[in-house]
């Protein structure tokens, strides 16, 4: 049971391979279209030539108008539960918001201390190996040199105000200064960096420049700074991940005394803060999970359990674990298992409560294509991550997960306003909705 509810949590944060070519929608020529033989004629019937339909007897009459009736019943009964649901839904969102707004000040409460400690850092940084050898007729002050050295440790400082530092204040030459970015970008790709890497290797090329112009340094000790600099800024992403993780006081406490440089009293608030915000998405999901198991329970005992296209619009379980929304040609994941690892430790104690519960991926597309071929693609988007997250986190094959491809028949509708790439994005998905076993 541990396995499957690990395996419940974990693939609500996968990346898919997708996809769709443009559909086909010319109607077939003239030439294509065969006029019938005459076998074919021949072969044809007309209502002329059927039986009479059998007369129903009183009991059959009945027994149909009982069906139909039946049916009508449970349409209308539908309906009234698809009103009654969405209302508990928008009452859960308002608790979803403020659960946001939490973790949202919580995220720029760390990001403010961990900015404080990159400064802090940097400016050691710049005493011990900057201060003492700037040159005497360099056009940059010390404070000048300090504030770029800061900034570029916290990462704040811009191609734009490091080419305008040595083009303006230092007069190195326009055209020099686009050698250096060219020479960077060309030295990225050859790397094989990504754009975002590629613009960090940049700042750290005009950095350096900027350092070579104002200070007595050497190559090699320029280049020490300026790895520095480009390290305190990566561990400044490491160490938000990490926080943004944590699920208890004591994680967080450990994870800023092993990083250094972060006063007792910063800590205090960060580890306060966290545990508050934890405390209150575990009530919201344990609230979330419990009225789902409710409907679960409600729809098999009406027998309305099976419909094959669901109600996106009041259903709960996008609140548990979010679907899967997906580029063309993607299936990274590894910018999200911190937070799988997370939602891991804050769902793992509620899911225990309810044994029967298992959960069924859903593939969906959006209408380009043939149904075939999104069919097809539905398929592999409940497939893949299966197949992804069982290399990543040696899952056992024998753990039974349900899935079925939904293709192009269950789109979300198109609202208002929204244009059409955005309305083919949302419906090129996978959802993760709880069933009962």
């Amino acid at each position: 049971m541990k396995n499957i509810l690990q395996l419940v949590v974990i693939l609500g944060l996968a990346f898919i391979l997708t996809g769709c070519p443009p559909k086909e929608t010319a109607p077939p020529s003239a030439e294509e279209t065969a006029p019938p033989s005459a076998e074919d004629k021949k072969a044809s019937m007309t209502l002329d030539d059927l039986d009479e339909d059998e007369k129903l007897s009183d009991a059959q009459r009945l027994e149909d108008e009982k069906a139909k009736k039946a049916a009508e019943q449970r349409k209308k009964l539908i309906k009234e539960l698809a009103v009654k649901d969405l209302a508990e839904k928008k009452e859960l969102l308002v608790k979803k918001e403020k659960v946001e707004e939490a973790k949202a000040e919580l995220k720029e409460e760390i990001s403010k201390v961990l900015k404080k400690r990159a400064e802090k850092k940097a400016k050691r940084l710049f005493k011990e190996k900057v201060a003492g050898k700037i040159k005497k007729d360099s056009k940059l002050s010390a404070d000048e040199i300090e504030e770029l050295i800061v900034k570029a440790a916290t990462g704040e400082l811009t191609v734009k105000e490091l080419k305008e530092v040595l083009i303006k204040k230092l007069g190195v030459s326009k055209e020099e200064v686009e050698k250096i970015i060219k020479e960077a970008r060309a030295e990225g790709k050859k790397l094989g960096l990504d754009e975002e890497e590629v613009k960090q290797l940049i700042k750290e090329k005009l950095l350096a420049k900027v350092l070579e112009e104002t200070t007595t340094l050497t190559k090699e000790e320029i280049a020490e700074v300026v790895k520095e600099t480009s390290k305190i800024v990566k561990e400044t992403k490491e160490l938000a991940k990490k926080l943004a993780a944590a699920t208890s006081a004591e994680e967080v406490r450990k994870i800023l005394e092993e990083a250094g440089d972060v006063s007792e009293e910063d800590i205090a608030s960060i580890a306060k803060k966290v545990e508050e915000v934890v405390a209150q998405e575990k009530n919201f999901l344990s609230e979330t999970l419990a009225k789902l198991y409710a409907r679960l329970q409600r729809d098999r005992r009406l027998e309305i359990e099976d419909a094959f296209c669901r109600d996106i619009e009041g259903i709960l379980d996008h609140l548990l674990i979010s679907p899967s929304y997906f580029d063309t040609d993607r299936s990274n994941i590894d910018g999200y298992v911190d937070e799988i690892n997370r939602n891991h430790e804050l769902l793992i104690p509620i899911l225990v409560d309810y044994q029967d519960i298992t959960i069924q991926l859903e593939g969906n597309t959006d209408i380009r294509a043939s149904n075939d071929y999104n069919k097809a693609l539905g398929e592999r988007r409940w497939k893949t991550p299966i197949k992804l997250l069982t290399t990543l986190y040696t899952l056992q094959g024998d753990i039974p997960v349900l899935g079925v491809s939904r293709g192009e028949e269950c789109q979300m509708e198109r609202t208002s306003g929204e244009s059409q790439e955005d309305w083919w994005t949302r419906n090129r998905r996978t959802d993760y909705m709880f069933k009962l076993q």
